[in-house]
């Protein structure tokens, strides 16, 4: 019977901390900041509102042109959102 809990307590903090691994790769922050934290006026980031230490967001920064679809510009959050998810090698850690 003691052996059944040791297994059982074994199990249940292998699978616990397996769990909290997964999670943190899950949730792992993508080394960009939220738009909102960005924006100023909640609508639109500017090349000067890009950090320009940001590995992430060093190619919306140089290439912002590349990635404002309506040419206005300027980036709004449907844009910020379409470069962090592209599938650029560049764009990802």
């Amino acid at each position: 019977m003691k052996f059944s809990y040791s297994l059982a307590s074994f199990a249940l903090i292998a699978g616990l901390g397996i769990g909290t691994a997964l999670a943190q790769d899950a949730a792992a922050p993508s080394d960009a900041p939220a738009f909102s934290d960005l924006s100023k006026d909640g609508k639109y980031i500017t090349r000067k509102d890009i950090p320009a230490d940001n590995e992430r967001l060093k190619q919306l920064r140089m290439h912002i042109g590349d990635n404002d679809a309506d040419h206005n510009g300027k980036i709004d959050e449907k844009e910020y959102n379409a470069y962090l998810s592209k599938d650029n090698p560049l764009n990802k850690k």
